[in-house]
């Protein structure tokens, strides 16, 4: 079976990007069975790369980066590559790949709305839409515009969709009440951890020397921070969890790890216990260097990446209900849910003094994520999907 996986998430592996995270791991699994696999990305330079068992194409249109650059600020799009899919002349080098395989996934269903409407009306071809994010500029209030446009776009493509893949049931909730027609299209499948690269370890020493941590408490956040909800976290972090963790515990650091955008650091709360990492190259390290996890989230949803590579690590975690959402977690034995950030802010310092309670809540973190969301035991399903839709595929052309 060839499959051909459209995103604009060209930082492929990126620490921090969740979405990123989840193509290439979905792609690598899938390409373990012996599946053809080919990632198609807009790009400034066309370059051809073979990353584990898997073919990542990047592909320039002619559009100049200054028009998708202004089109992108104009409508509120956070990638301007991802404008790229409007482009005929990445449509025209992107073709080739892409009509040589038996299935198309598309990970954005607003950026390749043009792509799915000429696969599936002209092509015929079969099309999977990932929607992480589930009418996302709705649920976090953006701009006008963007919310006109890109709820517009999402509603089109998910109707000319195959298959509609879902990461959480509340996703799927959400979806089925602006599109009640399309519930019998979903598969929900769920974002996955890999156990191997993200597990516990006991040498802290090379990540406190790097950050003057040495004799503190650290406690760890982990996202991208040119997303809108991780922004609201770390605001949260500084004016309200900080200070109220300090006037108890008082030797804390907040490891604040991702890619950080420079106008974010200029208009943060000015707080010395924050420590900006940006972009590293092994999470892993800083979570395995860090006494707790955090997840403030309050807005947004599909995807749980920070959870999981925290549960993997075997970290105790205390987390908003919507940062856990879709994750089949227990409150008090796999993880500690709090949305009151006064309760948040106690919950993260009876875990910095309860030892014993702290490393029991991590195992069973740990294994959760061994037993329930490893890449290899989720992707099973996906595989099975496309086999079937390729049948039911060819039998209607028959």
């Amino acid at each position: 079976m060839k499959i051909s996986i459209l995103t604009c998430f060209g930082d492929l592996m990126l620490q921090g990007m969740g979405p990123s995270t989840r193509v290439f791991n979905l792609a690598k699994n899938l390409a373990k069975p012996g599946n053809e696999i080919h990632i198609v990305i807009p790009g400034r330079k066309e370059t051809i790369e073979w990353m584990d068992g898997v073919l990542v194409h990047k592909i320039n249109g002619l559009c100049p980066k200054k028009v998708l650059e202004f089109s992108s600020r104009l409508l509120g799009v956070s990638r301007y590559l991802s404008l790229s899919f409007y482009d005929l002349s990445f449509l025209l080098r992107a073709c080739p790949i892409i009509l040589k395989s038996d299935i198309i996934q598309v990970e954005d269903p607003t950026a390749a709305a043009l792509m799915i409407l000429l696969l599936k009306k002209v092509f015929r071809k079969p099309v999977v839409v990932e929607d992480r994010d589930t009418f996302q500029a709705i649920r976090i209030n953006e701009k006008k515009l963007r919310v006109i446009i890109e709820t517009f776009t999402e509603k089109i493509t998910l109707k000319l969709a195959s298959k509609i893949v879902l990461v959480s049931e509340q996703d799927r909730r959400f979806l089925i009440q602006y599109m009640p027609n399309q519930q019998d299209k979903v598969l929900i499948v769920p974002n996955g951890v890999d156990t191997e690269a993200f597990k516990p370890a006991f040498n802290k020493n090379h990540v406190q020397d790097g950050c003057d941590l040495k004799g503190l408490y650290k406690i760890v956040f982990v996202g991208n921070m040119e997303y809108f909800p991780n922004q609201e976290a770390v605001r949260i972090i500084a004016s309200d969890l900080a200070p109220s963790i300090q006037r108890e515990i008082g030797n804390v650091k907040f490891l604040i790890v991702g890619r950080t955008p420079r106008k974010m650091l200029h208009n943060s709360p000015n707080s010395p216990d924050l420590v900006f990492t940006g972009v590293v190259k092994d999470v892993a390290k800083f979570l395995n260097a860090s006494d707790v996890a955090i997840a403030p989230i309050l807005h947004g949803s599909g995807v749980r990446f920070k959870i999981l590579e925290y549960f993997a690590c075997g970290l105790p975690v205390v987390a908003t209900k919507i940062a856990a959402e879709g994750l089949e977690v227990k409150d008090g034995e796999n993880i500690l849910i709090e949305d009151d950030m006064h309760k948040f802010a106690a919950k993260v310092v009876s875990l910095l003094r309860d030892k014993g309670f702290s490393t029991k809540l991590g195992r069973a973190a740990r294994d959760l994520a061994i037993n329930k969301y490893s890449w290899g035991k989720i992707v099973k399903q996906l595989d099975s999907v496309y086999y079937k839709l390729i049948s039911k595929d060819i039998c209607n052309q028959t």
